[in-house]
């Protein structure tokens, strides 16, 4: 299968491929609107607050029990994120050890098999670029046209 077939069969994004220009506009419309959405509070906050005493900004409120009900919910929000931080970390530390401790470990793939082609794969390399050592430890090295790999070369070693 070649790798463009792959991706058609895994990878679709209706967004960055050709044509589909009504799910293009739809989808820059909702992400406008949304930042947006994030924004505009965001700005109505902070100049009704930090940026009171600055003209230069318009102030969506002026009275003093907008910035009342900001401070209190200033210490609310900063005590729940203060506890939803310690759930968050404690969670992960034991998700993390359940991982290590509890979940079995496989091995996905044949260990035997893996060898084999290593092996093979040591071979072929050896006979068309020279000997391990010399690959490893040589740093500038021009293939000839003739030891370029065909496209599906190693995937037909495999088969072998």
């Amino acid at each position: 299968m070649e790798k463009k077939d792959v991706m058609k069969q895994y990878v679709t994004d209706k967004y960055f491929s050709k044509g589909h220009w009504w799910t293009k506009l739809w989808q820059t419309l909702v992400a406008i609107i949304t930042w947006i959405c994030v924004a505009v509070p965001v700005y109505w906050t902070i100049s009704s607050t930090l940026l009171a005493n600055n003209p230069q900004f318009i102030h969506a409120w002026k009275y003093e029990e907008g910035k009342t009900l900001f401070y209190f919910f200033d210490r609310f929000f900063i005590i729940a994120f203060i506890l939803i931080a310690i759930v968050v970390i404690v969670s992960t530390i034991h998700n993390n050890h359940r991982v290590k401790q509890h979940i079995s470990k496989e091995r996905q793939y044949n260990e035997d098999q893996l060898d084999i082609r290593k092996r093979q794969l040591n071979n072929f390399y050896t006979q068309r670029f020279g000997q391990a050592t010399f690959r490893q430890h040589v740093k500038h090295y021009t293939v000839d046209p003739e030891q370029n790999l065909d496209v599906n070369e190693i995937h037909r070693l495999y088969e072998d």
